[in-house]
């Protein structure tokens, strides 16, 4: 009936309802009768009507009581227009249904149910509008969007219906006022990506009954895990909803048991190394759900490249189980691997994947290595034959397969040179050919005397790290090094600063035995592993002959690595460093703080002491023979959380490399989403060092590549790191169903699962229709419709009668 009246008040002029009206037709009476009056006549000519009829002769009964019908309806028509009917019009708004999506990262979770039957129904919801995986955003899509949005296009018909986010606030997502709205709200809703850093629950739903308080809605339906990580939960403000007669519907998303998670981090590896060499693999793994279970970590060896078929082209070199930490900790582990053939290779570590667990992509990380064979071209220079060189010299001969040796020796007597094969006469003064200074790969200077050196040398030998990425060694001395060089062109290249420094011996002090004490930078380094194992190494370090002398340098360069320090000393920035590294230029160097490694050999011959200047020499090497790299880049981590900003690093290995400009551009790529392009910047300490923010990075897996200009020849210089959501996106994962049941009990709405939830429309509130105003009545009784109609009636009736002879 009411949709008749609605057309027909059309048809008279009234205005189409607006969008979100909706036009409710009402009859009225001008002239009304009594409630008594009017069922006397009704009844009364009723009977009159039927007895006339039914005594008149002609006709079958029921002709007669059909032509009795059309004058019943006569005289109501009468009265009809006897009480002057109008039509009343009246414009409702039709109320606010709002759907409040839960967009936060803890949705982009793909659970892992254990029952199966939960598994079922999940695939087939997510089946249902063909999403691709069946995380709990693509659950909340599928459910808005099943059976082309029937469910958003039935509560169109009745409210006006509101879809918001709730990652962070509240954030109006789409409008369905019209049946033609549905398809743009679900579009709108696929293209959401389930990425917030915080979990405003509470917060989110206060901020709509805020925003609709003249208007309140009849009903607020919310799609969540339940976890607020910020602010107000949703049982917090249920009260201030149920005061508001708004009822809250939680649709619980997700699985409420504890999450089950492995995840490899920190993996740290050299990017060269040689054949034979220890190569140390050393990362972290975290675990949740898997405390005290045995997990094996293996290494993987394949093509470079290799892509996602990584571990299916390659083979395992290694392997070591690890015992799982408790939830929320990381235990640090080393895979070992001791490569046999030359050439680039990426290594995979990966954790064995566990039932249950939740995604393996975080299992895994990927590096890329450069296996060398080539021999070290070493220089040895000291003053005088004291007992390190002696040693080092002897050690360093006996191995021609894989170090070619030459030796300076400036106390040496001039025929010393045509004696001994590796001697030369003096220092070199050319820098290029087979006796230049530039063909060399690592110098160690011993306790030479600075004078020695004519100036120009000395600047070779500066350029020669600086420009070429040789390595240079500073092996202390009681008389000349590094104190002596103060003052000249090496002098900046010492991982010390020499200001303050001194020789305890020529101030009369005595030396206590000591034995050097490894910082954090000093056990990661391949230089100090003694041993294979981690534990090996640290009980031959402990038992190590003393030391009897050491250099006191109270402070170390600000970019400068200390690996060891002197256990008693302290200087300005703490213990006397004894051990220290620093890149400068293209290479780097090293400094040794004492001058009696070789005391190391007693008991043990070269087993320790040759072991440590293979290491030392092949760690300082590195950067002269990775030369084929221009470039390196580099972010100051390689894990972040999403509100700490990415420093991303690029150093040209040769500063006639970089860019003039003082800028070069890097391109960040996250996934199958368009790159983003970052500038660095020069950090004005380097010309060839530069550095550039990447702020607010959303969580995922990057990768960085250096972008021309300039263009550079072999490898592009490329970086990898990960974004995680903030600690409670990521920690507080699980459905927090209790919470849900809470809030929507304190606020008078129902809970559901999201597995559970087709009957929506059947539980929600009536829509409260809202006046807004009567259109001005329109007259029936004397309307050319309404006449028609009577006069069509007594028509009929005539003509019928005339057929059957009743006039």
């Amino acid at each position: 009936m009411e949709s008749l009246l609605r057309n027909l008040a059309l048809q008279m002029g009234a205005s189409p309802a607006a969008p979100g009206e909706e036009l409710t037709p009402l009859l009225r009476f001008e002239r009304p009768w009594s409630q008594g009056l009017l069922l006397l006549v009704l009844l009364l000519g009723t009977f009159l009507i039927v007895r006339l009829y039914l005594s008149e002769r002609g006709g079958s009964i029921l002709y007669r009581l059909g032509l009795a019908s059309l004058r019943i309806s006569l005289l109501l028509l009468t009265m009809f227009l006897i009480a002057e009917a109008v039509l009343v019009v009246e414009r409702v708004d039709l109320p606010y249904l709002v759907i409040m999506a839960d967009d936060s990262a803890s949705m982009a979770r793909e659970d892992q149910y254990a029952d199966p039957e939960i598994v079922e129904r999940a695939g087939q919801l997510a089946a249902e509008t063909e999403q691709a995986d069946v995380s709990r955003f693509s659950l909340v899509r599928s459910w808005l969007g099943r059976e082309n949005g029937a469910l958003l296009e039935s509560l169109q018909d009745q409210h006006r219906v509101r879809l918001y986010l709730m990652a962070g606030s509240a954030r109006e997502l789409a409008e369905v006022d019209h049946p033609e709205d549905v398809k743009a709200a679900l579009a709108a809703v696929d293209g959401v990506q389930a990425t917030g850093e915080q979990s405003l629950l509470g917060t989110g739903v206060r901020q709509v009954l805020t925003e609709l308080r003249g208007a309140p809605p009849t009903a607020i339906v919310v799609l969540t895990d339940g976890q607020s990580t910020r602010g107000e939960s949703l049982s917090d403000v249920a009260p201030l909803a149920a005061r508001k007669g708004v009822p809250i519907f939680t649709i619980g998303v997700g699985d409420d048991t504890p999450p089950r998670d492995l995840a490899v981090t920190d993996l740290v590896v050299d990017d060269v190394v040689f054949v034979g060499d220890s190569v140390r693999f050393d990362a972290k793994l975290s675990s949740r759900g898997f405390e005290g279970l045995p997990i094996t970590i293996r290494l993987f060896e394949t093509p470079p490249d290799s892509g996602d078929d990584a571990l299916a082209s390659g083979r395992e070199v290694a392997s070591v189980q690890v015992e799982a930490p408790a939830d929320g900790q990381a235990v640090p582990f080393e895979v070992v691997y001791l490569p046999q053939e030359t050439g680039r290779f990426d290594y995979v570590v990966v954790a064995e994947a566990q039932p249950r667990e939740d995604g393996v992509e975080n299992n895994r990380l990927r590096r890329t290595i450069a296996v060398r064979e080539d021999k070290i071209k070493v220089l040895l220079v000291d003053g005088q034959p004291r007992y390190e060189y002696r040693y080092l010299k002897t050690f360093l001969e006996r191995r021609p397969e894989s170090i070619e040796l030459h030796v300076v020796l400036q106390t040496a007597d001039p025929e010393y040179s045509a004696q001994d094969i590796v001697a030369l006469p003096n220092f070199p003064t050319a820098t290029e050919g087979d006796d230049g200074l530039f063909s060399y790969d690592v110098v160690i200077l011993g306790d030479a005397d600075p004078l020695y050196f004519s100036a120009s040398q000395l600047q070779l030998l500066a350029d020669f790290v600086t420009e070429e990425g040789g390595g240079l060694v500073f092996a202390s001395g009681e008389f000349f090094n590094p104190i002596s060089y103060q003052g000249t062109p090496l002098e900046p290249l010492i991982p010390v600063q020499l200001t303050g420094a001194r020789n305890p011996f020529q101030g009369g002090d005595s030396v206590q035995p000591f034995r050097m004490n490894l910082t954090a930078d000093g056990r990661a380094s391949p230089i100090f592993r003694l041993a294979d194992e981690e534990a090996v190494s640290v009980e031959i370090w402990e038992n190590l002959p003393l030391h009897y002398w050491f250099l006191e340098s109270p402070r170390k360069q600000p970019a400068a690595f200390v690996l060891a320090e002197h256990p008693s000393a302290v200087g300005a920035d703490g213990p006397v460093p004894l051990v220290a590294y620093q890149f400068v230029g293209a290479g780097k160097s090293l400094y040794f703080g004492l001058d009696d490694t070789w005391r190391w050999r007693i008991g043990t011959a070269d087993r320790y002491f040759g072991r440590f200047w293979v290491q030392t020499i092949r760690f300082m090497a590195r950067s002269r023979l990775s030369r084929d790299r221009p470039a390196e880049l580099a972010t100051d981590r390689s894990i972040y959380q999403s509100d700490q900003p990415v420093l991303v690093r690029a150093r040209f290995l040769s500063a006639g490399l970089a860019p003039r400009s003082g800028e070069v551009a890097v391109e960040i790529e996250r996934g199958d989403r368009p790159p983003e392009r970052l500038v660095l910047r020069s950090t004005g300490d380097s010309a060839d060092s530069f550095e550039g923010i990447l702020s607010n990075p959303v969580p995922g897996d990057y990768r960085v590549r250096l972008l021309p200009p300039p263009v550079l020849e072999g490898e592009i210089p490329t970086a990898e790191f990960r974004i995680e959501p903030p600690a409670d996106e990521r920690d507080r994962v699980q459905l927090n169903k209790a919470e849900l049941i809470r809030a929507a009990s304190l606020s008078g709405g129902e809970y559901r699962s999201i597995l559970e939830a087709e009957n929506l429309l059947d539980d929600l509130p009536p829509a409260r229709k809202i006046p807004l105003d009567t259109d001005p009545p329109i007259p029936l009784w004397n309307d050319w419709r309404v006449l028609s109609l009577f006069l069509g009636l007594l028509t009929t009736e005539w003509v019928l009668r005339k057929r059957k002879q009743m006039i």
